[in-house]
């Protein structure tokens, strides 16, 4: 289902301080969201055609393809995590650049090679059976097509966990590692490269023609 929010102009800035103060926590333990992801995406290099983000959660990664430039299509299961979404993109004057969708990304309902590039940042630490979560990636890819995937290492995970911790919060963690993303890849013919960054660790994987 698309999503269409209805925002008001007080709820965005409220919103918008909201979302900054809990980024300053974070990069006061060293965690800067908007440079991992900028690093991430840029590792990833120019990412072409049709794109789509699963798992936009409260919208660091859309935020931050948005700012490098990109036009895309982004699906959250959660309609509350797609309207901080909406809110931080209206904050920045540029709703109008991603399509937003209430949809799994393990059930998703574009067609067969609908999208170029498909990106997932910080989602596998919530999805237990990752194997559909990326069989459906793989199916919505168009041939040659490139995924860009990365989630918390675990330094990253550790921040993460104290912030909720103080928060009396406890973060969800699947467990889901590196290495299980990779061989499913593998298994399905993907070339696959690795890379690490300070919080993150990122897989770039192309599907063959």
């Amino acid at each position: 289902m698309k999503y269409i929010p209805k925002l008001n102009d007080t709820e965005i800035e409220d919103n918008h301080r909201h979302f900054e103060e809990r980024a300053s926590v974070y990069k006061r333990k060293g965690l800067d969201f908007m440079k991992s992801r900028e690093f991430i995406i840029g590792t990833a290099g120019p990412l072409k055609g049709r794109v789509l983000e699963i798992g936009a959660g409260n919208g660091h990664t859309t935020l931050a393809l948005v700012k490098m430039g990109y036009r895309f299509t982004a699906v959250d299961n959660d309609r509350e995590s797609l309207k901080i979404t909406a809110m931080n993109l209206a904050y920045e004057k540029a709703l109008d650049s991603v399509e937003l969708y209430v949809m799994d990304g393990r059930s998703l309902t574009f067609a067969d090679g609908s999208f170029d590039s498909v990106v997932m940042v910080n989602l596998f630490h919530h999805v237990s059976d990752v194997e559909r979560l990326l069989s459906e990636a793989d199916r919505v890819l168009c041939e040659g097509g490139k995924l860009v995937l990365a989630d918390f290492n675990g330094k990253g995970m550790e921040i993460i966990g104290s912030v909720h911790g103080q928060e009396g919060r406890t973060h969800e963690d699947s467990g889901v590692s590196r290495g299980r993303v990779y061989s499913y890849l593998n298994g399905l013919g993907y070339k696959t490269e690795r890379y690490d960054e300070d919080h993150h660790w990122i897989l770039i994987a192309k599907k063959a023609k």
